[in-house]
């Protein structure tokens, strides 16, 4: 009786909904990214490094609109251009951008080694394409 219980109770917490959202470094303007990666209905998870006037979005698109990720991958990146005119502002919806910026956010970096990843990681998105 108690091990369909358990089995039950493993895979609801399994299927528990994870943090869709992260912003790592400055968190001046928190609230207003969120606002507009979650006016995207397109975006089921993402991540935002903000470090001095640079910005990294690396977002995972939902699995049925990755057909048109180029396009929705510009479509973001006008958006915070626009919110965002004074900042460099990288919007990334490959996943190997999306799970190095977690790394970076799980391993806390330090600011000198930061500004140094968000390079690598621009220019290997910018190879990848």
């Amino acid at each position: 009786m108690t091990l369909p219980l358990l089995v039950v109770l493993s895979l609801l917490n399994g299927c528990a909904e994870k943090e869709k959202f992260i912003v790592y470094g400055s968190t001046q303007n928190e609230s207003e990214v969120e606002t507009l990666i979650k006016e995207e209905d397109y975006v089921d998870r993402s991540t935002v490094i903000q470090y001095d006037d640079s910005m990294l979005v690396a977002v995972q698109i939902k699995p049925w609109e990755k057909w048109k990720k180029t396009k929705l991958e510009k479509k973001l990146q006008k958006k915070f251009e626009k919110k965002y005119p004074n900042k460099d502002v990288f919007v990334s919806a490959d996943y190997k951008i999306f799970y190095e910026a977690n790394k970076i956010k799980k391993d806390q970096m330090e600011d000198t080694k930061l500004s140094d990843k968000i390079t690598e990681l621009k220019e290997l998105a910018k190879e990848e394409t």
